[in-house]
């Protein structure tokens, strides 16, 4: 270990901020120390809580410490485990109703938990220039799309599309300064819900901090039953997330590390705020780990251009000096001119694998072996996998599919496309809620098939006889290959008919003229079948391998990469140019850039020219 890297091993008491490079080997000097820790003290009733944005960042420590340290598993008193995951199981699940005032414990809904389908597509349109205008609409649909935040304020947790009306500051409000009527319609089904015993996991994080802040007595417990508090890629964290470790901090012991790298904060679209961590790192004791033990020096110089570190020194006896360098390389990018291509989407697919091959030539030539642990294909978002035959769903809001208070029917056929690709648990779970809320819809709209509900079954009924009613029903249901949505629905309510099931599947027949396949793409990307690892940048955050092929489109969100560029490189406010940098320091020994052809100087003037 490096001399810094010790300063994290030995840290003992206070607060401290540790400002990491990638491949500086944070995670390592995470479980040295938590190694460190286990063996010069003793814990009977007070632990470590070491907590990380992402499961991925979690089991790498395990990882870690299991492999590095012959430390198989960390039981009571201790912690390991992503930061929404503590909150849970410490605060919200066995405090959250004294805050929700519900009468039984509180269910996460929502994205990442439950599929919430309450008022889902009860709207009301008008029609503008041919156009349909939401006017209306059930404000419990929106009960997984909005939390709130510090203030109190209703925020959306969801991208723009999906709610009809504005969340900004000038639409927040009337004249009077009273919140405007749609808005308030949300907040009160907000509170209604949360009393029935309903949160998402912003909700969660939310209520979390008004637990802790009306009843002190709760932090001081949580914050006595850990003496150590290690947060991983604490850049990420919110606002919220980050008043939680400050209220915990203020009534435990202080002992409390945060550690991270700003400039590989890329989750500020799910309200992530690196300025926090910032703020910490100027307040705090501060420790940084600046050498690179992942890439060769031809990578850490490549990449010095988007950090704020400046050049990084590749220590690594391994790597340091392999001789190849980063290439960037030209492909053509789909282009319409009026309704005709000038170049077609398949002419854009035929330029780029030429690039993908070399890639692949060049491994094998540095004797570095294709599978999914050593070579990455990465891109920002799934336009971009169109390149590979790698499909994103289709989704359009305007020509939404799923009928009012039958959104149920979008759980069972989802339900069905993962049971039949494998996925049988988590297609089963979707299917088994959308058969019971097709059965008890009818008589009340507002059924939600919750975890209590189903308990309450198998406790009456027993779990081989609910497993039982919920398997026959899968046998019952056609299959969706090659099937539009409409047609499945047809088929599907025929053989439910004909079996005596009374269940009436209904959606937009105007809308539903769509594959399923199409429709559940992203479900069904056979990603398996590509010999290297492929995904997006987001997906392959805190991992390494040998090498990494990127692919960068012409547009970064709503604007060019090349005015991101050519306006200065300041990844400190520039989160699109952020994911580059995580994405070219993922690699030890490769790495290839694929950018649009007409891009191509001004990517080469940032990466090779990075003072001019």
């Amino acid at each position: 270990m490096s001399p810094r890297q010790l300063q994290v091993c030995h840290h003992t008491t206070g607060a401290v901020v540790v400002k990491a490079c990638p491949g500086s080997g944070k995670t390592f000097s995470v479980a040295a120390r938590i190694e460190r820790i286990l063996k010069s003290e003793k814990f009977d009733s007070k632990g470590i809580a070491s907590l990380s944005f992402t499961n991925v960042a979690c089991e790498e420590i395990v990882s870690k410490l299991r492999r590095d340290f012959g430390v198989n598993d960390l039981h009571f008193p201790h912690f390991i485990g992503t930061i929404d995951k503590f909150i849970n199981n410490y605060i919200f699940l066995p405090y959250g109703h004294l805050i929700m005032k519900c009468t039984r414990r509180p269910e996460l809904v929502g994205d990442p938990h439950k599929s919430w389908t309450k008022g889902k597509g009860d709207k009301k349109y008008i029609k503008v220039n041919g156009e349909k205008i939401v006017v209306d609409a059930n404000p419990d649909g929106y009960f997984d799309c909005t939390s709130f935040d510090l203030s109190d304020k209703l925020i959306p947790i969801v991208s723009e599309r999906q709610i009809h009306f504005s969340l900004k500051e000038d639409k927040y409000f009337n004249k009077d300064g009273t919140i405007s009527k749609r808005i308030q319609k949300v907040i009160n089904s907000k509170i209604d819900n949360f009393s029935l015993g309903y949160a998402t996991q912003s909700d969660a994080n939310y209520l979390s901090v008004k637990i802790l802040e009306k009843y002190p007595l709760v932090a001081k417990n949580l914050a006595s039953r850990f003496k150590y508090f290690i947060i991983d890629e604490a850049q990420d964290t919110d606002a919220i997330q980050m008043k939680i470790f400050e209220l915990l901090h203020a009534a435990g012991d202080g002992n409390i590390m945060l550690i991270g790298d700003r400039d590989q904060s890329i989750f500020e679209w799910k309200s992530a705020d690196p300025t926090l961590f910032d703020a910490k790192f100027h307040a705090w004791e501060k420790i940084t780990l600046n050498e690179n033990r992942r890439s060769s020096q031809l990578i850490c110089n490549f990449s010095s251009s988007f950090s704020s570190f400046g050049r990084s020194h590749a220590v690594n006896p391994e790597v340091k000096s392999y001789d190849c360098h980063p290439e960037i390389l030209p492909y053509s990018i789909e282009k319409k001119s009026g309704v005709k291509w000038s170049v077609s989407p398949e002419d854009s697919k035929k330029s780029f694998l030429p690039l993908l091959t070399y890639f692949c030539a060049v491994c094998e030539q540095n004797k570095i072996r294709i599978n999914e642990n050593n070579v990455a294909v990465l891109f920002r978002g799934w336009k971009q996998g169109e390149l590979l035959d790698i499909r994103k769903d289709l989704y359009d809001y305007e020509r939404n599919p799923w009928k009012n208070h039958n959104y149920h029917v979008k759980d069972i056929l989802k339900g069905l496309v993962l049971y039949n690709k494998g996925l049988v648990k988590e297609g089963y779970k979707l299917v088994e809620k959308g058969y019971f809320e097709a059965i008890h819809k009818p008589s009340d709209i507002n059924f939600h098939c919750t975890n209590h509900f189903i308990e309450e079954k198998i406790e009456r009924k027993g779990f081989r006889f609910l497993r039982d009613i919920v398997f026959a029903f899968i046998r019952m249901l056609p299959t969706f290959e090659g099937r539009t949505i409409r047609s499945w629905v047809y088929e599907a309510n025929d053989s439910l008919k004909r079996h005596q099931v009374p269940i009436r599947l209904e959606v937009e027949n105007s809308n539903a003229d769509i594959l399923i396949e199409d429709y559940f793409a992203g479900e069904l990307n056979p990603l398996r079948r590509l010999p290297f690892y492929c995904g997006t940048i987001h997906s392959a955050k805190g991992r390494t391998f040998d090498a990494v092929f990127l692919l960068i489109s012409k547009r970064a969100g709503s604007t060019n990469y090349t005015t991101l560029l050519d306006n200065g490189m300041h990844p400190s406010d520039q989160e699109e140019l952020r994911n580059i940098y995580v994405a070219i320091t993922r690699p030890r020994k490769i790495l290839m850039l694929a950018v649009p052809g007409e891009d191509l100087a001004a990517w080469r003037r940032a990466f090779y020219n990075p003072g001019s």
